[in-house]
């Protein structure tokens, strides 16, 4: 094709990249996180588990595929559950979101795994954390931490 018929659809094409680029972090995103808690840690170094509600109110289902924190080395998604007799734990690659739907991470089931926490967390503290989601992009919220079972 000719440089000048290449031309224009190659600039819709960036148009549409930027669009949606610019639309997935907006603050009118389909994602809304809510009772984000994580459990104290005694000591740096230690891992944490945290636990958060995401509701999806938008007419596609989206993926949580990731989440950072500036507190932790390393956070993971895993899920718990029981093989048989056995509780087990693995990590996974992305916790699904129906459209219109809701994925809960809460203890026995989907959770965050913070690895290398940088400090003590007691009961209080808040933690950042950036969640990533396929279709969304960024979120950014907060887990408080308080006491919902052993320390870890």
């Amino acid at each position: 094709m000719p440089a000048s018929v290449l031309r224009p659809i190659a600039i819709a094409g960036l148009a549409v990249g930027l669009t949606s680029a610019a639309t997935a972090a907006s603050p009118a995103s389909p994602i809304t996180i809510s009772n984000a808690w994580a459990r104290p840690v005694v000591a740096a170094g230690m891992t944490a588990a945290g636990y958060l509600t995401v509701v999806n109110r938008g007419p596609f289902g989206d993926r949580l595929v990731g989440a950072s924190s500036p507190l932790a080395a390393r956070v993971s998604l895993h899920q718990s559950r029981m093989v048989g007799a056995m509780m087990t734990m693995r990590a996974v690659t992305a916790i699904g979101i129906p459209a219109r739907g809701r994925a809960d991470l809460s203890p026995g089931g989907y959770h965050l795994m913070l690895a290398g926490v940088r400090r003590p967390l007691a009961s209080g503290a808040r933690i950042p954390l950036t969640l990533s989601f396929a279709r969304a992009g960024t979120v950014r919220t907060s887990l408080t931490v308080r006491a919902g079972g052993p320390t870890m």
